[in-house]
């Protein structure tokens, strides 16, 4: 099924271009994982808007874990914004974590 002209009734599924060397492959996708360098994944999968979205999660590592990644979203210059995915230590103090 290519993502566009999908089946009626079946939503599209996520359509990428992976370019290695100046060369595009493209491909259909139900998730897509990507490694960060500083070694933080995250995964798109599509979202539940029907005019089309993408959800980006950093999958949870446990409530104990010592860190955590998360999303930062900051504004930029002309309409723009930027997007960092960054992983933050645990702070805890007594009765919270």
């Amino acid at each position: 099924m290519s993502a566009t002209n999908p089946t009626p009734g079946e939503p599209a599924p996520l359509h990428v271009e992976v370019i290695r060397d100046g060369v595009p492959t493209p491909l259909d996708a139900e998730e897509i994982r990507v490694t960060l360098p500083n070694g933080i994944v995250f995964h798109l999968h599509p979202g539940l808007d029907p005019a089309g979205s993408v959800m980006a999660a950093i999958p949870s590592e446990g409530p104990d874990a010592d860190e955590f990644s998360v999303f930062v979203l900051r504004p930029g210059a002309a309409n723009l914004f930027l997007i960092n995915a960054e992983r933050h230590p645990r702070h805890t103090a007594e009765g919270c974590t």
